[in-house]
């Protein structure tokens, strides 16, 4: 892997963070009037002391923020993640080790504060927001996967913050990122994985305490990092057997209290801890209210999980794009280095002009989660009900684009990294399927994104409602779409304007067919819908890019949205006759 800073060698990722996000919102939707600011100059509270004033305050901690993990995931984590992946985990006697190397790289960044990217400043995080936690993430990302995991797990407990009061946070969340805990979601069963309302495992109430009861799997870091503690957000079953997914709770479980009696070996992420986990009389903490552990909790955590999936994603992407660049410049063939064979320079061109489309997806995700995440939170806090608190105007309109964009981020990035990693991968040749190369750990790690925290399939059938929505209910994201698009060249407005126009008849099509055929066809819808998505940031992006590396970006946008026209007008004519359609697009 590079040894350099993972943000100041990626130019694209660069002018994105500088020139295109905008800086008022980006810094408001979190901060709305300066809050922790104002907080401080009342009640002195220490955790809001680097709490910014300005737009220009913040932005230049995020900058720093970005810096210092381009600084530690390219230096540190990324020069051990061969290693690391060489040993892999041991398992003995209910005890999981981590390789020396990983345990060190946690102690770096937990000694440097890094980790807590989702809990707020006044209990100790870093106090920032979905858009500017999914470029540090994308950052770790491309370093390693399995220690990206490791390194923030405990950042699945900012779920707190939002279904717990003000004084279990005070109590838990400083002593979760003080303690180096890390944390995870307690979902998966052995006989049910995405079937959670029918899942076995239970909770009773004895006196005061409730008692867990059960086995779960696939749980990543339940074990905590080499004797470091752990907990799990654990759902249960409170209700009577067959009382489906209204009688489930969310229940907070130390790992002091349960048992790790396996460890899964995987086709890849081998030194990521997955675990399987015992319960016998576990003492838990619920969580929220009785009986909404489901309904309420783990559905409101989905956004974040699917985000993260796509921070993932394009990291990787990037990783193997850098490392396929590196090798093509330095791998002579034919008397010339393999980068200036045509098939193989557009083979990387394709790669880059992609994880440039991921990229730009998966910060749209995050900006609409941001526009209601916060201004939920802060009307809570200020005394709102949750009901009259989603009727926030701004609220309703960031959790409409939010139950869009954030399945749709999840499957294009997960289905389209994989593909573009094959590609990097092509580029090596036969060193590219051999162990000595960094591709070879990419190209495993990159599988099990289509198919955790919800499979592919499962983000279509998140996004297809809401997809059609759009379209319909007075078609919001039709006029979204084809707004704002000043500074597109004329050629390609009309080009993008067919793409939409191709999407709508996708889902007027889609609702004249049978529920089986619509199972069937609904992938077509979303892809492309990504693609539409993608396609408009990607110009709006170009045009606030100065220079060259801005005209880079209109000539790759320029591509990119013919390249999705053509897969629009062959998706049409599958989704036109059902049979020829795939059940993932291809």
């Amino acid at each position: 892997m590079r040894n350099s800073n993972y943000y100041e060698d990626n130019q694209d990722l660069q002018a994105i963070f500088e020139h295109f996000l905008d800086r008022e919102s980006t810094v408001q939707n979190y901060e709305e009037g300066f809050r922790d600011y104002a907080e401080y100059q009342k009640t002195n509270n220490e955790n809001l002391a680097m709490a910014p004033s300005s737009v220009d305050e913040a932005w230049e901690y995020y900058s720093e923020l970005i810096n210092t993990y381009g600084e530690l995931a390219g230096k540190e984590m990324a020069q051990i993640a061969a290693e690391c992946d060489h040993h892999g985990l041991k398992f003995e006697d209910g005890k999981v080790t981590h390789p020396e190397a990983a345990e060190r790289v946690f102690h770096v960044f937990h000694d440097a504060g890094l980790p807590a990217t989702g809990f707020s400043r006044r209990y100790g995080g870093l106090g920032i927001s979905h858009t500017i936690k999914s470029l540090l993430q994308e950052v770790a990302y491309r370093a390693d996967t399995s220690l990206s995991i490791a390194t923030a797990s405990v950042n699945l407990a900012s779920i707190l913050e939002v279904i717990t009061d003000q004084s279990f946070c005070e109590e838990w969340i400083p002593k979760l990122i003080q303690g180096k805990y890390s944390a995870t979601m307690g979902l998966s069963e052995p006989d049910f994985g995405s079937d959670l309302p029918n899942l076995r495992t239970k909770a009773e109430l004895d006196g005061d305490t409730w008692r867990i009861s059960g086995t779960k799997r696939y749980q990543t870091m339940a074990c905590g990092m080499n004797g470091m503690p752990g907990v799990t957000l654990c759902l249960a079953r409170t209700g009577k057997p067959g009382s489906g997914a209204r009688g489930l709770s969310f229940f907070l479980v130390q790992s002091k209290d349960y048992e790790v009696i396996g460890l899964e070996h995987k086709l890849g992420l081998k030194a990521s801890a997955t675990c399987e986990v015992s319960y016998e009389n576990s003492p838990g903490i619920l969580l929220g209210e009785q009986g909404f552990g489901l309904v309420k909790y783990v559905m409101g955590m989905l956004n974040g999980a699917r985000m993260s999936v796509a921070c993932q994603g394009t990291g990787m992407t990037t990783a193997a794009l850098m490392e396929a660049q590196d090798y093509a410049e330095s791998r002579i063939q034919f008397g010339r280095p393999i980068s200036e064979i045509p098939v193989i320079s557009a083979t990387l061109r394709k790669i880059r002009r992609d994880t440039n489309a991921m990229r730009l997806l998966m910060l749209e995700g995050a900006r609409v989660v941001d526009m209601y995440h916060w201004r939920m939170m802060h009307l809570v806090q200020d005394g709102k009900t949750e009901r009259e608190a989603k009727r926030d105007p701004q609220v309703a309109r960031g959790e409409l684009l939010a139950n869009l964009f954030t399945p749709l981020a999840k499957y294009y990035v997960a289905e389209v990294s994989n593909k573009r990693i094959y590609d990097a991968l092509q580029v090596f040749g036969g060193a590219g399927f051999v162990e000595d190369y960094d591709l070879a750990r990419i190209y495993r790690d990159a599988r099990i994104m289509p198919v955790y925290d919800g499979t592919s399939q499962i983000q279509v059938n998140a996004a297809i409602g809401p997809l059609l929505n759009g379209f319909t209910r007075g078609g919001w994201l039709k006029e979204l779409l084809l707004s704002d698009l000043e500074s597109m060249p004329s050629a390609e407005k009309g080009w993008f304007t067919e793409l939409t126009e191709e999407l709508e008849k996708l889902c007027e099509l889609y609702v004249s067919y049978d529920k089986e055929t619509r199972e069937k066809i609904a992938v077509e819808l979303i892809h492309t819908a990504a693609q539409t998505i993608a396609s408009r940031q990607y110009f709006l992006a170009a045009a606030k890019i100065p220079g060259n590396l801005g005209q880079e970006f209109a000539e790759m946008a320029g591509e990119y949205l013919w390249d999705s026209l053509g897969e629009a007008r062959l998706a049409r004519h599958k989704v036109e006759n059902p049979a020829m359609a795939p059940v993932v697009a291809g």
